[in-house]
C-alpha cells in the first residue's frame, strides 16, 4: 500500500500543460515519478514546463498541438508513442473561454471556437489516445470539466456556452467509461472550482477588474472553505485518478471547488 500512488515507469499526457492548471498537473505526475508529455498550442510555454520539471529526475518533452484538430492530436499522439512506447496516462485539460456574451447576444463562430476546443478537442484526444490503450489493454484518461458545468445558471457569469461544453465533457467521460471498462481503460473527469493563478482568472482580471474582484467575494461568500483554490490543489486528485490507488474508479466527476457547490 506504500507505493499505490507510485506512477514510476508510466506515461503522461497533459494537454494545455504550459501553464495553470496543467502546468500543476504536469508537475504532479512528475512528483510521483511519471515521464511526462506536455503539449500546448504555445510551444515556447510547454518547454518553460519542461525545464520545471527536470528537479523530478524523469523524462519530459514539450509538444505544441492544437487539440481542436484531428491532425495536431494524432501527430501528438504518434510522437509520445514513438518516443516513449507507450501512453498510460491521459490528462485532458486544454481548454479556452473566449468572450463573454449572453445567449442571444454570442456570434456562431463564438460558440464553434468555444465548441472546438473545450469539447471537441476531448472528444479528438480520447479517440487517439484509447487507439493506444486499448493494444495495451490498461490507461486512465483524465478529462478536465468545470464547476460551472453543474451548478444553476448566474446571470453575472454570462458562460453559457463554455458551461455548456464543460457539461458535456461530463457526460463524454461517463459513456466513455461505459465503452472501455472492460478493456482496461478508466476514464474520469475533474470538476474545478474558483483556481486562482490561471489564464482564464489572469484574462478577467485584466478586463474588468472591480467586476472580477465583486465576483469573487460573492462567491466566497458561497463557499463552504470561504477561499479560492489553487492549481497545485488538484494534483493529488489527479495523481489518485492516474494512479492504482483508483483502480475500481471509473465514470465519475470530481468536483473541487471549496464546497461551493
Amino acid at each position: 500500500m506504500a507505493n499505490i500512488f507510485d506512477l514510476a515507469g508510466r506515461v503522461a499526457l497533459v494537454t494545455g500543460g504550459g501553464s495553470g492548471i496543467g502546468r500543476s498537473i504536469c508537475e504532479g505526475l512528475a512528483e510521483f515519478g511519471a515521464d511526462v508529455a506536455v503539449a500546448d498550442l504555445s510551444e515556447e510555454s510547454a518547454h518553460e514546463t519542461v525545464q520545471l520539471l527536470a528537479k523530478y529526475g524523469h523524462r519530459a518533452m514539450a509538444i505544441k498541438a492544437d487539440v481542436s484538430k484531428a491532425k495536431d492530436v494524432e501527430r501528438m499522439v504518434h510522437r509520445i508513442v514513438a518516443e516513449f512506447g507507450k501512453l498510460d496516462i491521459a490528462c485532458n485539460n486544454a481548454g479556452a473561454l473566449v468572450g463573454r456574451y449572453r445567449i442571444h447576444e454570442t456570434p456562431e463562430e463564438l460558440w464553434d471556437k468555444i465548441m472546438a476546443i473545450n469539447f471537441k478537442g476531448i472528444f479528438l484526444c480520447t479517440k487517439a489516445e484509447v487507439a493506444v490503450m486499448l493494444k495495451q489493454r490498461k490507461g486512465s484518461i483524465i478529462n478536465t470539466s468545470s464547476v460551472g458545468a453543474i451548478l444553476p445558471g448566474d446571470p453575472d457569469t454570462m458562460g453559457s456556452i463554455y458551461d455548456s461544453a464543460k457539461a458535456g465533457v461530463i457526460t463524454f467521460s461517463r459513456k466513455a467509461a461505459g465503452e472501455y471498462g472492460k478493456e482496461g481503460i478508466r476514464v474520469n473527469a475533474i470538476a474545478p472550482g474558483m483556481i486562482m493563478g490561471t489564464n482564464f482568472a489572469a484574462e478577467r482580471r485584466k478586463n474588468a477588474p472591480e467586476a472580477s474582484k465583486a465576483k469573487v467575494q460573492q462567491s466566497l461568500a458561497k463557499m463552504a472553505l470561504g477561499r479560492p483554490g489553487s492549481a497545485d490543489e488538484l494534483k493529488g486528485i489527479v495523481v489518485y485518478l492516474a494512479s492504482d490507488a483508483a483502480s475500481y474508479t471509473t465514470g465519475q466527476v470530481f468536483v473541487i471547488d471549496g464546497g461551493i457547490s
